[in-house]
């Protein structure tokens, strides 16, 4: 059986301000760098984990290695875990967006399959694609391993999805440094539990 972790990175500046990011970075807040220090003593508890595989992005990399700060796992970078690129979305506010492109804003949140990327940026189904590639070159790499993933909002739905052969709607939005995991049996993969929030309480 194979054991799987996801984590959405802890909570950044443009979280607080409604703007998206994207391939743009914004640094975590106070409170992101210790949802991330919490997430890690909270991992102690758990079965071992044998590495942490993690998105570009430094929001992303900075909740790592607070998190293994306590775990003291070895770090790899998959680049496919890189967040949506959202184009000339990133760095507005949500409120912006939504006056200028009301109906792919709406598309965006509740029907992600008829998201155009209008804005010059990725389709959801990009996304699952090369969110996908990285992950399966990942288990070729470590396939005994118990993995960790640190990515982004939209990867792990996306990503989950694929997995899960959901529909992406059907994949809960995973709140900063929510923690999913799955197991691998027999060629399945299955929900241990999903979005537990239990160490930032």
């Amino acid at each position: 059986m194979t054991i799987l972790y996801f984590v959405r990175h802890g909570q950044t500046i443009w979280n607080q301000e409604h703007r998206m990011q994207g391939f743009k970075n914004s640094a975590l807040t106070p409170r992101g760098l210790q949802q991330a220090d919490q997430l890690g003593y909270h991992l102690t508890k758990l079965p071992k984990i044998d590495r942490i595989l993690v998105s570009p992005s430094p929001r992303a990399q900075q909740t790592a290695q607070h998190l293994n700060a306590q775990i003291k796992r070895p770090i790899t970078t998959v680049p496919e875990f890189q967040e949506l690129n959202m184009g000339c979305w990133e760095g507005q506010t949500h409120r912006a967006i939504q006056q200028v492109s009301p109906v792919e804003w709406q598309r965006f949140w509740h029907d992600p399959t008829a998201f155009e990327a209008l804005n010059g940026g990725e389709t959801f189904a990009q996304l699952q694609q090369r969110a996908q590639r990285g992950f399966e070159r990942s288990l070729q790499v470590y396939p005994k391993e118990t993995l960790l993933i640190v990515a982004h909002r939209v990867t792990l739905r996306v990503l989950l999805a694929q997995l899960l052969q959901q529909p992406i709607v059907a994949i809960p939005d995973p709140q900063p440094t929510s923690l999913t995991k799955l197991t691998l049996t027999a060629g399945r993969y299955q929900v241990a539990f999903m979005n537990r929030i239990s160490h930032d309480e």
